[in-house]
């Protein structure tokens, strides 16, 4: 998955994720969308309210439009504008930037004021009471006795091809416990294997880095979860053993919140390199390519640190071919006021060149995570999309499940599957087994937000079922809350069809309670 990682602590559970952030020379809001329906102030412009708007509209425009895409007044409410004109422009100063002609700023703060709602028109839970999912899939909970409740921060489907216990196994990130852990789903015993304990892991990946035949991992270990531009953040190789241990090495430390790491062979030179992506926060973070030149005299390989993007909030980057080519390109989602999926094309040595896959309509967009995939059987790579930040000042109208049809050019066509509040990560896959593309989605919420939205139907977690004319219809699976930030697909039990699983998250500050530590990690579907 994804992802943004900008916590900023609350009195609810998880506290709040800081993406709607002002940076440079502009002003981030929250994106209104296609469904925004203003209400208030915004419908009730004087002409002496129309000539001011209309007088200082172009400095403004161009004063916030000079880095990343124009805010919309109608993003956030009135009464959420005067601060982040306040921190906008302070942030500007903190640039030291002299370029840009900048406008007064009370003018700027009428600008937005005067055009925005008195409050934000948000679908209703009711709304989104979808019927239960008539899947062919029997639900199934992974637990064990722990210290602190489940924060599992990403899962993936991989064969560590370990002699004791073959066949694929779900790993995942837990930073509840800082572990990075195995779950075989067709053992009998049910066992958890700890893999190991790191900081505060986020990704993982699985490869054979230094050439000894034995699979090993790669994990971004975020280090710093808050927002912030900290320096605790670590690249990891874990290090397959012959007693079927994994020996821990830093790749790279001193990192600004990493997010995602990759492995492939991108110079094409017949070794294993490391893509990494740092999210960082505002004055941190950048994309970077880890060269390997080989190993050295006690078998571990090294590498040369080779900037990709200079840009902050990249959430993922996955590899691919995508222009066929035989050389690795990577497709990126670079979030915070950027909001853009971008191709990276490589020349075939490691260098690579940019270009425009899809840019959000606004500059909060809420970007989180996406998945490469064939989503319309045309035999060609699409992208599954998600934009559901709701951590910073709540779920926004425009949170919803997408996905970017590839037509043989760039840009590619964004297609909306459904409206989904918070929603943070989604696969698809036929899980009917139908011989189309359905889509599982996952969403995150602030707790006392969710507990009034589950009561009145809505549900956290989400089957859209592709129908013959390419629309989708939502169906709810079983589940509590918004507590969840990936989800992956696989064939659990190897009848030859599609399973999928999720991870609990629960951010918890201070004191928590025993019922929190009785929650599940895992939540499985497996067919039947």
């Amino acid at each position: 998955m994804f992802w943004r990682f900008g916590w900023r602590y609350s009195p609810s559970l998880t506290g709040g994720i800081v993406f709607c952030v002002l940076t440079l020379g502009g002003l981030v809001g929250c994106s209104n969308y296609a469904r925004q329906t203003p209400e208030g102030s915004a419908n009730a412009l004087t002409s002496d309210k129309l000539e001011l708007i209309n007088a200082v509209g172009p400095k403004v425009k161009a004063f916030c439009s000079d880095c990343h895409a124009m805010p919309r007044p109608t993003s956030s409410p009135a009464d959420e504008w005067e601060m982040e004109i306040i921190q906008g422009f302070d942030l500007y100063r903190q640039t030291g930037r002299t370029d840009l002609d900048v406008p007064d700023q009370i003018n700027v703060e009428r600008y937005f004021k005067l055009q925005a709602p008195d409050k934000l028109t948000l679908p209703l839970p009711s709304t989104l009471n979808y019927p239960p999912a008539t899947l062919p899939h029997q639900r199934s909970e992974v637990s064990r006795k722990r210290s602190r409740p489940p924060g599992v921060t990403h899962l993936g489907w991989f064969d560590l091809q370990l002699p004791s216990s073959p066949g694929h196994a779900i790993l995942y990130c837990d930073i509840g416990l800082g572990t990075v852990n195995a779950y075989w789903p067709n053992r009998s015993d049910g066992a958890i294997k700890r893999l190991a304990t790191l900081l505060q892991p986020v990704h993982i990946d699985v490869c054979d880095l230094d050439g000894d035949g034995r699979r090993d991992l790669l994990v971004a270990d975020i280090g710093e979860f808050n927002a912030a531009d900290s320096d605790l953040g670590r690249m990891i190789w874990l290090q397959a053993q012959e007693d079927e241990t994994f020996k821990t090495h830093v790749l790279v430390e001193g990192l600004s919140r990493p997010s995602d790491i990759r492995a492939g062979d991108f110079d094409n030179d017949g070794d294993m390199d490391v893509l990494c992506a740092t999210f960082g926060w505002r004055n941190s973070g950048h994309v970077f390519l880890l060269v390997n030149q080989g190993n050295d005299e006690n078998g571990v390989p090294t590498f040369e640190s080779k900037e990709v993007d200079p840009r902050h909030g990249t959430v993922h980057l996955p590899p691919i071919d995508f222009d066929s080519d035989g050389d690795l390109d990577f497709i990126a989602l670079i979030s915070q006021e950027h909001e853009r999926v971008e191709l990276f094309r490589n020349d075939g040595q490691g260098n690579f060149a940019n270009e425009l896959i899809w840019a959000a309509p606004d500059p909060a967009y809420g970007s989180s995570g996406i998945e490469i995939v064939d989503m319309d059987g045309d035999q060609d790579f699409d992208i599954l999309y998600t934009n559901g930040d709701s951590f910073d000042r709540g779920a926004k109208p425009f949170h919803s499940v997408q996905w970017l049809e590839n037509e043989g050019r760039l840009p590619m066509k964004r297609h909306e599957i459904g409206l989904m509040p918070g929603v943070l990560n989604a696969t698809a896959g036929d899980f009917d087994s139908d011989g189309d593309m359905d889509v599982v989605a996952v969403a995150l919420l602030p707790r006392d937000v969710s507990v009034g939205w589950v009561k009145q139907g809505s549900s956290p977690l989400v089957l859209y079922t592709c129908n013959d004319d390419g629309s989708y219809t939502p169906s709810r699976l079983e589940g509590q809350f918004h507590d969840h930030l990936s989800v992956i697909k696989g064939d659990f039990n190897g009848d030859g069809k599609l399973d999928f699983a999720t991870g609990s998250f629960f951010r918890v500050i201070g004191q928590f309670s025993p019922k929190e530590l009785e929650q599940p990690e895992l939540l499985i579907w497996q067919s039947q």
